[in-house]
């Protein structure tokens, strides 16, 4: 399935299992399922795919949101119009629309939860499809990520320099600056965005959380921490090159991760390294990350960066000691970097209860400049001075013509930076806890920061939740400091959350499930993925469904699946009550006395070469025990990507 038509095809086939699904929970509605079913039809011939991957999730944002606001408004957008003047209630979808709003659009006093979650599924069932979109919306997306770039505030500091930053230089900055005196106001106001003011008391207490946090957190000590590579795709090397033997080392990461501590193993092969036989041109060269587009949405790709080697593996280091520091602190009472699900649960009771808030950000890491990191860590100067010897200064792209191939970044990093993550936590945490003390009147301090515990707020990247007599302060000081609220994903009233990858109405969960990627013979990883959808819909009651994506597969006709036990964790289909089981060939095995059956099972192919010289020393004592793969063979580094693969064999039936 490669061709338009073709995933037009099997959409059309899934949505017609789709409402079989739904006239099952709701025979009285059958009826008005087949017209749903007609005008659907129609629509994806008038429109194309377009409409079930942008127009149906966009109804179905408009649709959160009316929950969240108790009153359903007209959307304006094409086949969700009413058949009545004045009307909101759309003629798609009509009849499950009902049970939720009346016909004048206001929410029922007792809302059917199940029809919500059926709306939410036919809405979203293919909204993350992964259809690459076309050279245009790749080149639109690199503009707006540049524009976004030359829109973010830049830093006081320098942070093209060699030298370290003073301390007197750190304690004349706040993030108070953006406040100047006002007319209207005493105190003053943020100069980022007239239209939110705020106090600068408020930015006042800001600053202060976030220098008790960076004090939490300690001095950051180059040789306490364990430097490694990440998984990720480097920029100055290609696939296939040991990262070990590294070729640059920057005079501003020299500065702070001295070249003969961390890139080679001991002082007694220095001499041997590739970094000691290379020019010193080379050695000090410094390559600027590499822009690239994935897979998202059919009109917008996903924008990465991969960095340079040097600088990913010194900026796992600093990932990790922030992950260290965090869990081992008080501040893991507000983020886990282990446990997302905490905000999931937070989320669905506050959706019962309406005591907090959940909030998201667009663009979220292209909107923190050095001007906000900077102030964050100014009271940990060693920190923020490997946070500037491991920025990428400047990045690489191709992707769009008219757009500079070189760009000089005002942003602090990308997504592909190890520290983005991490940071923007810590910084949203600071605005976060800051804005509800404010709110509070309360004094910051230990003990009024701890008091919140982990009931009150929390965050996870730019996932936020926050108490609700709080959210429109803290919504003021993110638009104040530069950042966007995603509207449609932040949640401030009724009974509707969102967070984490839960979607949450009244203290139900409403999550739906959505398919990746349609069955290709070609790709094995697109029928494991397949696979774990069947799954997912069953878990669900989504019986009919599950067996529309079991019967595609196996129309294939060259995997054999085998059916197992639901929540057994093998691979393999778990029972949807429609299909029947394959018929696939048995064994006995006579060495472990088990019955083995002939099918295909989940692999994960790759091809490694053996390291040598400085670098496979230096992988040792990275990689520690991990790096022996047979009893005689010694390191290795992989020569192409991992990919999932299923191969036909025997495997134990139990």
């Amino acid at each position: 399935m490669v061709s338009t038509n073709s995933y037009a095809e099997f959409v059309l086939g899934l949505y017609v299992a789709q409402f079989n699904d739904c006239a099952i929970q709701y025979p009285a509605l059958a009826k008005e399922f087949k017209r749903d079913l007609s005008r659907l039809r129609s629509a994806v011939e008038s429109h194309g795919l377009k409409f079930v991957l942008e127009v149906m999730p966009a109804w179905r944002r408009h649709f959160d949101q009316c929950l969240a606001s108790q009153r359903l408004t007209p959307s304006h957008l094409t086949h969700f119009g009413s058949g009545l003047k004045g009307g909101s209630v759309p003629r798609f979808l009509r009849g499950l629309v009902l049970r939720v709003f009346d016909l004048s659009g206001s929410l029922r006093p007792d809302p059917d939860v199940q029809a919500i979650r059926c709306i939410r599924q036919l809405l979203g069932v293919v909204r993350r499809l992964r259809i690459d979109c076309g050279p245009k919306a790749r080149s639109d997306a690199v503009r707006e990520f540049v524009r976004t770039d030359l829109m973010v505030k830049p830093p006081t500091l320098d942070w093209d320099g060699d030298d370290d930053f003073e301390p007197e230089e750190l304690d004349k900055i706040s993030f108070t600056d953006l406040v100047v005196d006002s007319a209207d106001s005493k105190q003053g106001t943020f100069l980022v965005d007239e239209s939110s003011p705020l106090a600068y008391q408020h930015a006042l207490c800001i600053q202060q959380v976030a220098d008790y946090l960076t004090s939490c957190l300690g001095q950051f000590d180059p040789h306490e921490v364990r430097l490694r590579h990440g998984p990720g795709a480097v920029s100055d090397q290609r696939f296939g090159a040991h990262k070990y033997e590294f070729r640059n080392w920057p005079d501003r990461l020299d500065r702070i991760f001295p070249m003969a501590d961390f890139a080679c193993a001991n002082y007694a092969n220095w001499q041997d390294s590739v970094l000691y036989k290379v020019s010193e041109a080379e050695t000090r060269k410094e390559y600027p990350a590499k822009l690239c587009a994935v897979p998202k949405t059919l009109s917008t790709p996903r924008l990465i960066a991969a960095e340079p080697t040097s600088l990913q593996w010194c900026q796992q280091g600093i990932r990790d000691f922030l992950y260290s520091r965090v869990s081992r602190s008080f501040i893991g009472m507000f983020i886990d970097f282990g446990r997302q699900h905490a905000n999931g649960e937070l989320a669905l009771e506050a959706s019962h209860t309406g005591s907090h808030c959940t909030i998201d950000l667009s663009s979220a890491s292209d909107r923190i400049s050095c001007w906000h990191v900077e102030r964050l860590f100014r009271r940990s100067p060693s920190l923020l001075d490997a946070c500037r010897a491991t920025r990428s200064v400047f990045i690489e792209q191709d992707i769009c013509r008219i757009t500079p191939r070189f760009v000089k970044l005002r942003k602090y990093s990308t997504m592909g930076n190890a520290t983005t993550f991490p940071v923007q936590s810590i910084f949203f945490l600071s605005i976060v806890l800051g804005s509800v003390l404010y709110a509070r009147k309360l004094r910051v301090c230990d003990k009024t920061i701890r008091a919140f515990g982990q009931r009150e707020v929390r965050v996870f990247g730019d996932d936020l939740i926050v108490p609700e007599d709080c959210a429109g302060v803290t919504v003021d000081a993110l638009t104040a400091f530069g950042l966007k609220v995603n509207t449609h994903k932040t949640f401030l009233t009724g009974k509707f959350r969102e967070s984490c990858g839960v979607d949450a109405y009244g203290g139900h969960n409403v999550t739906t499930v959505g398919i990746l990627s349609a069955p290709n013979q070609a790709k094995p990883g697109s029928i494991v993925s397949c696979v774990d959808v069947h799954n997912n819909l069953c878990d669900k009651g989504w019986f009919e469904t599950a067996a529309y994506v079991r019967k595609i597969v196996e129309r294939l006709g060259v995997f054999k699946i085998p059916a197992v036990t639901h929540g057994s964790g093998a691979f393999g289909w778990w029972p949807n009550f429609i299909s029947e089981d394959p018929c696939l060939e048995t064994r006995v095995n006579r060495d472990l006395q088990v019955r083995e059956i002939r099918c295909h099972h989940q692999r994960v192919v790759t091809r490694v070469r053996p390291s040598e010289g400085t670098a496979a020393l230096l992988q040792f004592f990275t990689e520690a025990a991990k790096i022996v793969k047979r009893a005689d063979s010694s390191l290795y580094y992989h020569v192409q990507r991992a990919k999932s693969s299923l191969k036909l064999g025997w495997v134990s039936a139990a």
